[in-house]
């Protein structure tokens, strides 16, 4: 059975259980604070994993700090968010009855929202670019942070060695600012929920390698007809300008 999301210790890295949804979590967006981000969380039809059961066999196990891990359709992790439990939850193999519910009250540091989750669903499986095209300003906001959340697990589609010497071709069809623009630089460069920068220092970052490719390379916008004063806005910097082009 595939499972939409599953939950790791931070510690041991161990994987604790797979589960379909999760239940308490606000709709509030990214920018907003809701109860300090303290939440009750329902993990329905929780399935714990072989390798907890046996580790609980013989023992009760501390629950503290945890992950809740974004599986994807073969249920390889794809973006995680730190979970802080209030207080400890023991657990003994009495304890570990698959298909119900597991209740956690926790600190979320890193906003988690149903629509954060909801744009998940698109960054499972990413096979085509500007599907944020027709985001509002707030999920093109949250859309930037799952992309950057997937690159920090691992599961971004750049390659393991960075590039050179490359001519990668930015399609302005879909750009109507800033961020947009970053979107379709990272799908140029790195494909589907390419990811190279948000702002001009994240930018600066890339640059440095790690993200697909390195200087010297060569950017070509097309499609960008009356969109040249976005384009002088984004590129205030004229010396990191000349790293790019």
């Amino acid at each position: 059975m595939k499972y939409k999301y599953g939950l790791m210790e931070e510690d041991s890295s161990l994987i604790i259980g797979y589960f379909d949804s999760i239940i308490g979590l606000s709709d509030a967006d990214i920018s907003e604070t809701v109860d300090d981000g303290d939440f009750n969380l329902r993990f329905t039809n929780f399935h714990f994993s072989y390798d907890f059961k046996q580790n609980c066999s013989s023992r009760k196990h501390f629950l503290s700090n945890l992950y809740i891990l974004i599986l994807d359709h073969c249920g390889y992790t794809v973006g995680r968010y730190y979970f802080v439990l209030n207080s400890r939850k023991v657990l003994s193999s009495s304890d570990l009855r698959d298909g119900r519910d597991v209740i956690l009250d926790g600190y979320l540091p890193i906003a988690l929202s149903m629509e954060t989750l909801r744009l998940w669903d698109l960054g499972r499986e990413l096979k085509q670019n500007n599907i944020w095209s027709h985001f509002t300003k707030r999920q093109r906001e949250i859309w930037l942070e799952i992309i950057r959340n997937r690159i920090s697990c691992g599961s971004s589609s750049f390659n393991s060695q960075d590039e050179t010497n490359q001519t990668y071709y930015v399609d302005g069809r879909h750009v109507t600012d800033k961020i947009s623009f970053y979107f379709a630089l990272g799908e140029s460069i790195n494909g589907p929920g390419g990811y190279f920068g948000g702002c001009l220092d994240s930018l600066s970052d890339c640059l440095c390698g790690g993200f697909g490719v390195i200087p010297p390379f060569t950017i070509e916008l097309y499609r960008f007809a009356n969109k040249t004063e976005l384009i002088e806005n984004m590129v205030a910097s004229r010396s990191l300008c000349n790293n790019l082009w």
